[in-house]
């Protein structure tokens, strides 16, 4: 939706429900440029989404506390 590659039917609220044309999809779905569009967008959004995801988990410990340098005793 924040790509803007396909307009809801009628004036959704932000955080409604879309609802999409059939025939519309079906249209866009014959161009092969709009159908690359779509697939970049969908994999750079998840890149995304799972780099965030990997940052987070180096700067945590499997116990989930913050990963702190802990001296041995020699």
């Amino acid at each position: 939706m924040a790509a803007r590659l396909l307009r809801p039917l009628g004036n959704p609220p932000a955080n409604g429900i879309k609802y999409f044309s059939t025939t519309e999809v079906l249209e866009l779905a014959q161009d092969r440029s709009w159908l690359m569009r779509v697939t970049n967008t969908v994999c750079a959004h998840w890149q995304k989404k799972n780099s965030l995801k990997r940052a987070h988990l180096v700067d945590r410990n499997p116990s989930g506390l913050p990963n702190v340098a802990i001296a041995e005793a020699s």
